[in-house]
């Protein structure tokens, strides 16, 4: 066994849906009209008071073990992805340990990434099934981003859902699997996208919870995750999609060699000019945005997993999969099928509100 590649992947979201009408209601007809021919978005699934995103991640995973037969003892790392945990301390991975009743053997931690967090996550959990430390590994990306959201910032509140993804990596032979990963970050423009409050170098007070109107007619507080729309749109449209080139150029690899290009689901105008870039054709396209919204770190993975349940991930075949965001972050991995892949996780992926508690 030389790699890893993808057993198993499944998906669940909140039981709530923040409907157009409802932000129509709030902001207007015309300014609502203009933000979904942009974003493509009527529907966002929005996570219930108490509800956090290891419960929503716990629904995925249980659903997941169980369709495929998956014995949880013989699980020996997990990684949960995640820019919402359960707690500041323990890990939020420590808590699904736990619930999941995985076995001690099993090593945990979490990573605190945005839009690219499944290349993150992934790109580790491969590497140390390589190196030997791990034979089988849970990836979990799951946010709640919604909590961090203004609802009256119509930039945002109009943008984000919450939802969790279960992935199952395992040895795999050499040629099949994950083939190569590259990871960049500019972290001198990491205040594109930020939540200035709630952490150690600026704690919440009341000073930091007063909410404020800017010129842009943006209503937030500093307690809120706030992005600059225009910087982030042209760091995607320009630099993801430059990479993206250049990085398939270093593989070797053109478009031609790719069955299915799954984007981070930022938008639709975002995801629709990067593939024109890129000239990717329209039967190698996919978008998941209309009844889930933009649900950050997990709208990558949730784009995988539904194209999986739609019958767009082919055995035998290659997928490239592209995250970018918050950091500011991004990265690619390319993936080769094995000819025995395995059916998607079925059902309904909603996720029914559950106790918090560990």
């Amino acid at each position: 066994m030389a790699g890893s590649t993808i057993r198993a992947i499944a998906h669940a979201v909140p039981v709530h849906k923040l409907l157009h009408d409802e932000l129509v209601a709030r902001f207007g007809e015309k300014e609502m009209q203009s933000i979904l021919k942009m974003t493509g978005i009527r529907e966002r699934r929005i996570a219930a008071a108490g509800q956090c995103a290891s419960d929503i991640a716990q629904v995925a995973i249980e659903r997941m073990l169980d369709h495929h037969g998956i014995e949880r003892h013989s699980i020996d790392l997990l990684i949960f992805a995640t820019q919402t945990p359960d707690y500041r301390a323990p890990a939020t991975a420590s808590v699904l340990h736990g619930k999941l009743d995985l076995a001690e053997h099993c090593a945990v931690f979490d990573i605190n990434q945005a839009c690219g967090a499944f290349i993150h996550a992934t790109a580790i959990a491969h590497s140390m099934i390589v190196a030997g430390t791990a034979s089988r590994a849970l990836v979990v990306n799951a946010d709640t981003l919604s909590k961090l959201v203004n609802p009256n910032d119509r930039s945002l509140a109009s943008l984000h859902g919450d939802g969790a993804v279960a992935t199952i990596l395992q040895a795999a032979p050499d040629g099949i699997g994950f083939e190569k990963f590259r990871i960049c970050n500019d972290g001198k423009n990491c205040e594109r996208i930020i939540v200035p409050a709630g952490g150690f170098r600026l704690p919440s007070s009341p000073e930091t919870a007063q909410v404020e109107t800017d010129d842009k007619g943006i209503t937030r507080s500093r307690d809120d995750l706030a992005m600059d729309g225009p910087a982030v749109f042209h760091f995607a449209i320009y630099r993801v999609t430059d990479f993206i080139k250049a990085t398939l150029a270093e593989w070797n690899l053109t478009i031609d060699d790719i069955d299915l290009v799954l984007l981070h689901q930022a938008n639709k105008t975002m995801v629709e000019m990067i593939y024109r870039s890129l000239g990717v054709p329209k039967d190698k396209q996919f978008l998941y945005l209309e009844e889930v919204g933009n649900t950050s770190g997990c709208a990558l993975p949730i784009a995988l997993s539904e194209a999986w349940r739609q019958g767009r991930v082919k055995p035998g075949s290659r997928t490239l999969l592209c995250g970018f965001g918050a950091g500011l972050s991004w990265g690619m991995t390319t993936i080769r099928w094995p000819d025995t892949a395995s059916a998607a996780t079925p059902g309904d992926v909603d996720a029914p509100v559950v106790d918090s508690a560990p």
